[in-house]
């Protein structure tokens, strides 16, 4: 009888450990993702290449352009990445696959341990990356994020690429640290834009940025040169309480109101060529805070 009960016992075990390791394998990343099942991953360290592009059906939407439609909702929340993290391909023949987001893609409190590429990615829910350390690099060239857009407290360690993005809705990037190049060129900002008490250590290029919101930059460190030339500011600009080495506003359009107190300036400021809608602005640069200045 009690040989019985123990192969009744073992009998139970193996069925269970069947069960949980078919449960492991239908709830991997890619099964949910084909059956539109949102993703939810939480505490882990993840020691594999995840690449959003090729867990679907490309489909093609333009000469050379492919993109693949993902309606799960993404989540990945104080979780370590060991591989690359891409939702953008190149193919051998130079045609492209982009990737469409229908819901939110969220990882908050994670570590990129090798680049991260969303590429011509499009972001129709939340987008929210909040305290994550990217400790490659982070292309986010030409992303498309139709609702909010999260990027707070974090950690760009290697070189950062927004160029041409697009934010329909807020955008914040408070408290962030850039430690390499970050480069937002020719980006459009539809709605708020929040820089505040960020940090950046080598040169920062907003050159040719739309802005139709109010933009916030106070207490921001520019350590390195940082450019908004040829910019545009359709509202309010608040520049407090900022240090700067070298900072170009040449040839911007300023249609709010811009506040430039309390700078400390290391090397120049300069708004050569700028227009302003309301009255020329007050430039308060206490002389305990202009060293060098040309």
């Amino acid at each position: 009888m009690k040989h019985f009960i123990l192969a009744m016992v073992a009998l139970v075990q193996l069925s269970c450990a069947t069960q949980n390791s078919s449960t492991n394998e239908d709830n991997s990343m890619k099964k949910l993702i084909k059956t539109d099942q949102p993703i939810y991953i939480e505490n882990k360290t993840i020691d594999e290449v995840i690449d959003f592009t090729s867990y679907l059906d490309a489909h093609l939407i333009s000469e050379g352009v492919y993109q693949v439609n993902v309606k799960s909702g993404i989540t990945f929340k104080k979780c370590v990445f060991k591989k690359p993290v891409s939702a953008f391909r190149k193919m051998e023949d130079g045609s492209v696959v982009l990737t469409s987001f229908q819901g939110n893609v969220t990882f908050i409190d994670c570590f990129f341990e090798e680049d991260v590429n969303f590429r011509g990615s499009s972001i129709y829910g939340r987008t929210d990356f909040t305290n994550s350390t990217f400790d490659k690099s982070a292309n986010f060239e030409e992303l498309h994020c139709h609702e909010n857009a999260f990027f707070n407290t974090c950690k760009f360690e290697g070189a950062l690429r927004f160029q041409n993005a697009f934010f329909n809705q807020r955008v914040n990037f408070m408290n962030a640290e850039f430690y390499d190049i970050a480069s937002f060129q020719n980006s459009l900002f539809n709605s708020e834009l929040q820089f505040s008490a960020g940090k950046f250590f080598k040169y920062a290029d907003f050159t040719l940025i739309d802005c139709r919101g109010r933009v916030l930059f106070n207490y921001t460190e520019f350590r390195d040169k940082a450019d908004f030339s040829h910019s545009m500011f359709a509202q309010d600009l608040g520049f407090i309480n900022t240090k700067n080495h070298t900072t170009n506003f040449d040839s911007c359009r300023f249609l709010g109101k811009v506040s430039f107190h309390n700078l400390e300036v290391v090397s120049a400021l300069s708004l050569t060529d700028s227009y302003f809608m309301f009255d020329i602005p007050e430039i308060n640069i206490p002389s305990e805070k202009l060293m060098n200045s040309k």
